[in-house]
């Protein structure tokens, strides 16, 4: 097995890679920030008149942390490929001898197997 020189978070650091490094901490940060200050702003303004104020705060914090996943995914969707009709020539050639699947790279085990009969 070759050496993996880049690890953990310095894989987030190439420069290919860095738009979506500043994605997921932007998003990191929302998901920690705005929930909390939705419920503190929910109990101690919005809901003081409301019987169970503790209860629609919880509700608004929740919708928060829906709203920053749901545009954490859109982003991520919305990314433009990278690569160029002459690399998916290549990958396609590589992976599959530009015919069928690409399933002769595949695994050969378990539910991946190709049936031959």
């Amino acid at each position: 097995m070759a050496p993996n020189n880049y690890k953990g978070f310095a894989l987030l650091f190439q420069e290919q890679n860095r738009s979506v490094a500043k994605k997921l901490g932007i998003a990191t940060l929302l998901m920690f920030t705005l929930p909390i200050l939705a419920f503190y702003i929910g109990y101690y303004v919005l809901f003081t008149q409301k019987e169970e104020p503790l209860m629609w705060s919880g509700g608004l914090a929740v919708l928060f942390t829906n709203l920053v996943i749901a545009g954490y995914v859109v982003s991520a969707f919305g990314e433009e490929e990278d690569f160029t009709e002459e690399e998916k020539r290549l990958m396609s050639n590589k992976y599959g001898g530009g015919q069928g699947d690409g399933d002769e790279a595949g695994p050969r085990v378990g539910a991946f197997k190709q049936r031959t009969d």
